[in-house]
């Protein structure tokens, strides 16, 4: 529903309270997220170290997937590069596995270079893509010194740009800087998306012509539900989706074009973001933005072996 629509009566209005129906797989999911037995599976052992191809110069020490396994375990426990060698040390040592563990500058080296694979494989033909953006604070001051020392924030920050499904896995990412509008990154995270999918789903702050033809020229059958502005009318040929939208909210009004639509399903990128934040912070590590795409990359792939171990069914009580 949107924000503005109850806005009169809002104070009257009880907040609505949800209830968990299967808390105990759900419990059970949670403690998996802490054990660390899920990064050191017997594939990753084996592929740990790259085998010698006979080139010419040093070969690589360490695998790409050594160098994603660690980011991932610095990205879940919060870790600095020094901490997460010392860390995944005392891991190899208490599990007595047979390898070495890349140090804090080559973790540092190599996550720029990085090869960045599918966030997820379980992505099916004719799934719902749903986009959104979020910030993260790279430094500056927070709001207790702003308010106690009277200064100014001086922050800088970036964008995190989110595609997930309707199973809440992350199918796509990007990170940029703040100049960068919205629609500008919607091509680059379909770039990403190889698999057919049915409906495209994003706010108002994607309406206009730039996403309904990158949609439509990757998967020109797809629906794309954007809310126009109040203030939208209808093109000239009046035979875009987009016009079909700004008549039934015309007749109907915006709820029921929501509902029509299917438009409330949006909530579920916004719960990715809560998701994310909370695991791991609203705030990046790397100061330099090739750093801080690798770090946006290993979070969303984490995010998503947690989402595979459990999610909670709520429902509305």
């Amino acid at each position: 529903m949107p924000y503005k629509y109850n806005e009169k009566i809002r104070d009257k209005i009880d907040k609505p309270r949800y209830k968990v129906t299967n808390w105990p797989a759900y419990n059970k999911a949670l403690r998996k997220r802490g054990d660390f037995t899920v990064y050191f599976t017997e594939e990753a052992i084996a592929e740990w170290h790259p085998p010698k191809m006979g080139s010419r110069g040093s070969p690589q020490k360490y695998s790409a997937l050594a160098i994603e396994t660690s980011l991932m375990i610095r990205q879940v426990f919060r870790l600095p590069f020094r901490q997460t060698q010392g860390f995944m040390n005392s891991l190899i040592t208490a599990l007595d596995i047979d390898i070495t563990i890349p140090d804090f500058s080559s973790l540092s080296k190599r996550s720029v270079g990085l090869s960045r694979h599918k966030l997820t494989q379980e992505l099916e033909p004719g799934c719902i893509v749903i986009v959104d953006s979020t910030g993260l604070k790279v430094y500056g001051k927070d709001e207790w010194h702003q308010e106690k020392h009277d200064v100014a924030a001086r922050r800088t920050w970036r964008k995190l740009h989110l595609a997930i499904d309707e199973n809440h896995q992350i199918i796509a990412c990007e990170l940029t800087t703040p100049e960068t509008g919205d629609t500008t990154a919607v091509p680059d995270l379909l770039d990403q998306i190889d698999t057919p999918f049915d409906t495209f789903i994003a706010d108002g702050a994607y309406d206009g012509d730039p996403v309904s033809n990158a949609v439509l020229s990757l998967q020109p059958d797809a629906q794309v539900i954007v809310p126009p502005h109040k203030t939208a009318v209808c093109s000239s040929a009046g035979d875009s989706q987009r016009d079909e939208h700004i008549r039934v909210i015309d007749e109907f009004g915006r709820i029921v074009w929501q509902k029509k639509t299917g438009y409330g399903l949006r909530n579920y990128v916004e719960l990715a973001m809560q998701r994310y934040k909370r695991t791991f912070g609203n705030t990046m590590k790397a100061r330099k933005l090739p750093q801080q795409k690798a770090e946006a990359w290993a979070c969303c792939l984490a995010l998503n072996l947690m989402t595979n171990l459990g999610m909670p069914m709520s429902v509305k009580i």
